[in-house]
């Protein structure tokens, strides 16, 4: 009787600390996340098309000649002869693009003369160089369509030295400020005024300027024009009319208007967008 009581006794005592109940709850895992309805994946948007390289649109000089962009560093150019900005009002046939060509002779001799003017914070803006024939053609017509033919006696050639890729019109600039110098007149006034030492102040001393930086290159000025200079070269130079562009005539395929010498012309304001060739 006795050692029945002490196992019940025994049997109902608490565990002691150290003893693990012999079913431990469980701990209640983490609440499954909703199931998401799966997307497609989106489709890759499409590269874009690699614009089209322009067509060029600008001839290459003739063989020995260059173009002063790219030959003379630093150069601005202002040609004014491919805009309707210039004494025609319309741009002249040649200058489908803007640009300026030399012989290489005078290229070199006007690098110089930019050097020179370097040194001094002072450099070259170029408003004509080379000009096909067809555009010196285009301003006697139009000297004798506007009745302004005493023009052709001093001021507008028939036949020019620009002609032949050794003559250009200039200017000079401070590079600080691209600003051109108070030369007294704009390039293109085609009266006395624009005789290089018909000029006071600033303006003659920035056309003597020009002047002593050209002639100690090998360049000449015309007395009646402060911008106009020629490079002295052996040989008969040929009048040439390789236009600038390349979707002009060439040299040799190229005929004026009919009666654009002739009161009442309007020569077009703008260069049509056409393709080379056409």
């Amino acid at each position: 009787m006795g050692l029945l009581l002490l196992s019940i006794v025994a049997c109902c005592l608490p565990l002691g600390p150290d003893t693990p109940p012999k079913h431990p709850p469980k701990a209640p895992g983490p609440r499954a996340a909703p199931t998401e309805a799966l997307q497609p994946e989106p489709e890759p948007e499409p590269e874009p098309e690699p614009e089209p390289e322009p067509e060029p649109r600008d001839n290459t000089p003739p063989e020995g000649w260059v173009d002063l962009a790219e030959h003379i560093p630093g150069v601005k150019l202002n040609i004014r002869y491919h805009t309707p900005d210039n004494f025609t009002g319309a741009p002249l046939p040649g200058y489908g693009v803007p640009g300026a060509w030399l012989q290489r002779a005078p290229a070199d001799a006007l690098l110089r003369v930019q050097q020179a003017l370097a040194e001094q914070g002072k450099g070259l803006l170029i408003y004509d160089a080379y000009r096909p024939l067809r555009g010196t053609l285009g301003m006697v017509a139009w000297a004798e369509r506007t009745d302004q033919e005493h023009l052709l006696n001093g001021y507008i050639a028939r036949r020019s030295g620009h002609n032949k890729g050794n003559t250009i019109d200039l200017s000079v600039l401070e590079l600080a400020t691209g600003e051109e110098l108070d030369m007294g007149t704009p390039w293109d006034t085609l009266d006395e005024r624009s005789h290089t030492r018909n000029a006071t102040g600033d303006a003659l001393a920035n056309r003597l300027l020009l002047r002593e930086v050209m002639h100690a290159q090998g360049w000449r000025n015309y007395s009646k024009e402060w911008w106009h200079y020629s490079f002295a070269m052996e040989g008969d130079l040929r009048h040439r009319d390789v236009p600038y562009s390349c979707f002009e005539p060439p040299e040799g395929s190229w005929s004026p208007p009919e009666g654009w010498n002739q009161p009442g012309f309007e020569m077009p304001a703008t260069w049509p967008e056409t393709p080379c060739g056409g």
